[in-house]
């Protein structure tokens, strides 16, 4: 049960089995609902969920619709950082896309692992870092790439994507409207025809 959360803390930190211990203790089991919400617009986001089961979208809403920042599937940590850490309301929304399995750690019992060792605080760093790395380049890959260069940078970086959601959820993340998506797929699967 507890395979995909050793795995995936394992996976950024080598902690001892007494951390990992320590560490379990402190997550809090949630189980969420398909469409329901882990986070809403104008929460504080009281803790970080890791993915046991399921997927997610972290995403915001606009006046032209939604803007998908991201999803996590499992082994994957989600929440809104920055009202975590500043204690304020979000402006976006975090929703389970398939029945999910989480465990969450609250940011007291985070700071309350910061203060044990060294490891800890090493984790938290590097979680920091990746929210940190993955925004920027979502950013700037919206800025300066082509809808078709994005589609096939995520097609090699999460291709697992494709095959979990729909069509209109990827083209938000994207940020371009499904029928682009469409067009852009059609393309890349004649040029795989041509090709072969």
């Amino acid at each position: 049960m507890y395979e995909v959360i050793i795995k995936s803390l394992r996976k950024l930190v080598d902690f001892t089995d007494e951390e990992l211990f320590l560490f379990m203790q402190r997550l809090k089991p949630v189980s969420l609902k398909r469409y329901a919400f882990y986070l809403k617009e104008g929460q504080v986001c009281k803790g970080m969920a890791l993915v046991n089961k399921g997927g997610l979208r972290y995403f915001s809403r606009g006046e032209k619709g939604d803007y998908t920042i991201g999803f996590a599937f499992e082994g994957e940590w989600i929440g809104d950082y920055e009202s975590l850490l500043l204690q304020t309301p979000s402006p976006d929304f975090i929703e389970a896309l398939e029945d999910c399995e989480l465990f969450t750690l609250s940011y007291t019992d985070m700071q309350a692992l910061y203060q044990h060792s060294q490891r800890f605080e090493k984790f938290g760093r590097l979680i920091a870092e990746k929210l940190f790395i993955d925004t920027a380049k979502s950013k700037r890959n919206l800025m300066i790439q082509s809808a078709e260069e994005r589609y096939l940078g995520l097609l090699n970086t999460q291709p697992h994507i494709f095959e979990r959601l729909p069509q209109h959820l990827i083209a938000s993340y994207l940020g371009i409207q499904p029928q682009s998506l469409s067009r852009i797929r059609a393309k890349i699967s004649s040029t795989k025809i041509n090709i072969g």
